[in-house]
């Protein structure tokens, strides 16, 4: 089977749904849309619809389905699988967390389901918490370990004497903590991630405007781009100011040797640097960290993609994309996936939906 062939048998296949380990066929038969949504900050939401009305076996007369709770219930483990039949890919694993009723003349009814995976436990659970003499990976350790999910951290950082999460949930805390950082926030096989982008092995995707791409909106912005980023504090130990800056050089080495944001800002407007208040360091390891991954965070912004692809179980958060035919400032390799929505309906089929993000334009 050619690639292309294998493409197209994707974009016309229908979700396959599994519901507390059974297949159930007749949600594939009912679906009307499917949308799977994820971004770098972690927690993939399921949205679901279905036509609701029909017979039921061994009854003549049609009823609302659906809402009965024989398939379809609170707390039910929900598989979506997308792709070709012969080789599906499991795309959500969650927990349905809502249920929608739809009703308007004219139109059959529908249910909707909602549904969040396992970030969901980390989303509705508040503390208040002092962890000590800890690192960002010890965090995520202990934070895995309260959930019965294992743990993978792959980033470099700072230790510190003592970390506070105040009145936030877990997801949020290290949500706060990833962006410190410039890291993903993601689960998968029961295995809570935090990873540094260059340590994410995403898999890598073509993507031929004419062909696979549908449709791509693509910009190169300087509004948030800033040739430095500064950090300040007060180490007490030392007894002296925390004062640490990122530059160029922290951005050139994700550039690959082309033109990045900061370059092209400073040819254009000269030195616009930014001096973050929000955090404040104490020792001049985590304000190097976080001036580095501050900066990186705007420089990665500078070209963006939106996009439509033909459905695409390989496109996800953390792909390492490549554009073809959409002119040389815009084409080549470097995209990050950011953003990633695997949707089905019945106008389109299987499409994916995208955002990607790199630090710099190529040559005309």
């Amino acid at each position: 089977m050619t690639a292309s062939t294998a493409q197209l048998l994707q974009s016309f296949s229908a979700p396959a749904f599994t519901v507390a380990g059974q297949a159930r066929t007749e949600l594939t038969r009912d679906a009307v849309l499917v949308q799977i949504d994820e971004d770098i900050d972690g927690l993939k939401r399921l949205v679901a619809s279905f036509i609701a009305i029909g017979p039921r076996p061994g009854q003549a007369a049609e009823q609302i389905n659906w809402l009965d709770g024989q398939v379809l219930d609170f707390g039910s483990e929900l598989r979506v699988g997308m792709g070709p039949s012969t080789s599906r890919t499991d795309l959500f694993i969650g927990k349905v967390s809502a249920l929608e009723l739809q009703m308007e003349q004219g139109r059959a009814p529908e249910v909707t389901c909602l549904a969040e995976d396992r970030l969901m436990d980390l989303r509705m659970t508040r503390r208040f918490k002092t962890y000590e003499q800890v690192s960002d990976a010890d965090l995520v350790q202990q934070i895995a370990s309260q959930h019965g999910l294992r743990a993978q951290a792959d980033v470099d950082g700072p230790s510190y004497a003592s970390v506070q999460q105040w009145n936030q949930s877990d997801l949020a805390f290290l949500r706060e903590r990833a962006r410190r950082l410039g890291a993903d926030v993601w689960v998968a096989d029961d295995t809570l991630h935090l990873s540094a982008r260059a340590q994410r092995q995403g898999r890598r995707v073509t993507l031929i405007q004419g062909s696979s791409l549908v449709q791509v909106r693509l910009s190169a912005d300087l509004a948030h781009q800033r040739s430095a980023v500064s950090v300040g504090g007060f180490d007490e130990g030392l007894a002296e100011a925390v004062d640490e800056e990122a530059g160029a050089s922290d951005v050139a080495a994700e550039a690959q040797g082309q033109t990045h944001g900061v370059a092209v800002l400073t040819r254009a407007f000269g030195e616009r640097a930014s001096h973050r208040v929000r955090e404040v360091p104490l020792k001049g390891e985590a304000g190097r960290a976080w001036a580095k991954a501050a900066l990186l965070a705007r420089a990665r912004r500078f070209v963006k993609a939106t996009g439509v692809a033909e459905g695409n179980t390989e496109l996800n958060v953390g792909t390492q994309l490549r554009l073809e035919r959409v002119t040389p400032m815009f084409e080549g390799d470097g995209y990050y996936v950011t953003r990633v929505k695997h949707q089905f309906d019945l106008t389109h089929g299987y499409r994916t939906h995208f955002e990607a993000e790199r630090p710099w334009i190529g040559q005309a």
